[in-house]
């Protein structure tokens, strides 16, 4: 493993129900097959019973490996993510998160874990930080830091028998949600926050509240929103033939402009998205080509990664967010980021 695992002892039906909720079934299927066991699932309820509880009953897997697949997973995928920009001219203030020495001295001042050590909490009682790191894989020049707390979610509903007639009810469970804070050295800050379903939910209130951890080690009031709006508008004018169409698939747009106009568009992505209907970029040319100021309020897109795979993104109404709706690997993370940033600057 890459980081030391402390845990509190928790029992493996509990472990496998968070595994499933933060874990897609080809990540534990790769582990499976690296440690030489059978991996072969069609469903969670199959890998649980078949295969994960019997490899943690006889030894071959143990609980801490999977409780590093899920430190793992939860840091990418399924976030609503908040970017900020620190001050340009403070840049040199940022060099104190980059410092283990320094890290270690306000991690224990803090009653945090020490940088590198992970602590695993099932669902904690109130917010806790679980991690404080330099580093994030081939990344040296970063600070992340992980807070883990317990969230409910409603389970699909189902019709039930209820007060002498029948109702669709929705089981309320638990959820174990983790937001990620994450420092670059070029001063851009990502806060990732899990989705939020107890109201009232305001992910720029949960945004600054996740970045008030760094008290002590960054200050925050340099941090700015950064602007999207150029990715946004790129990404709204893609046409046949454009070199982002193949990184990117448009599927739905909402465009303004300052007369008041509104006109939202979409395809099916399983046509190819927008770019593919000559009445979609038409409309969507037209309006861009108009008066008024038009501009992008938000996108939906697919991200073309390797290997076929697409990765569903959607640039919101706020100017700073990124959502992404499905659970990803680092890599697959860091890919679909690093090109939507590469978009909004280079249409700077």
């Amino acid at each position: 493993m890459d980081y030391p695992v402390r845990f509190a002892d928790v029992d493996e039906v509990l472990l496998l129900q968070i595994l499933e909720t933060q874990v897609t079934l080809d990540i534990v299927r790769a582990l499976l097959r690296d440690k030489g066991l059978s991996f072969s699932a069609s469903s969670w309820a199959e890998m649980k019973e078949t295969r994960l509880m019997p490899a943690l009953v006889n030894g071959q897997l143990l609980k801490a490996d999977l409780v590093e697949l899920i430190r793992q997973a939860e840091e990418h995928g399924r976030k609503h993510v908040r970017l900020f920009q620190y001050d340009p001219d403070k840049l040199a203030e940022l060099t104190s998160a980059f410092d283990m020495t320094n890290v270690e001295s306000w991690a224990s001042a803090k009653s945090f874990p020490l940088s590198g050590e992970y602590v695993f909490a099932a669902f904690p009682d109130r917010p806790t930080v679980t991690e404080v790191r330099v580093g994030d894989g081939s990344d040296k020049n970063c600070f992340v830091l992980k807070v883990a707390k317990t969230d409910q979610r409603r389970k699909a509903a189902v019709l039930q028998d209820w007060n002498g007639g029948q109702a669709y009810i929705a089981e309320v469970v638990l959820y174990r949600a983790v937001d990620v804070v994450k420092v670059h050295a070029n001063g851009m800050v990502e806060v990732r926050l899990d989705p939020r379903s107890e109201r009232p939910i305001s992910y720029s209130g949960s945004a600054r509240a996740a970045l008030g951890y760094l008290n002590g080690l960054v200050a925050t009031d340099p941090m700015v929103e950064m602007s999207l709006a150029n990715a946004k508008a790129a990404l709204s004018a893609l046409q046949t033939g454009d070199e982002a169409t193949k990184h990117f698939q448009l599927n739905q747009a909402s465009l303004r402009n300052t007369f008041g106009d509104k006109i939202l568009s979409s395809s099916q992505i399983e046509n190819g998205g927008m770019v593919a209907s000559s009445v979609m970029t038409g409309v969507l040319g037209l309006f861009n080509g108009g008066a008024y100021d038009p501009y992008c309020e938000h996108v939906r897109v697919s991200y073309n990664y390797s290997g076929g795979k697409q990765i569903n993104a959607i640039l919101s109404d706020d100017i700073n967010e990124i959502i992404f709706t499905a659970s990803l690997s680092r890599h697959e993370y860091d890919d679909a980021m690093g090109s939507i940033l590469k978009l909004n600057v280079e249409n700077s």
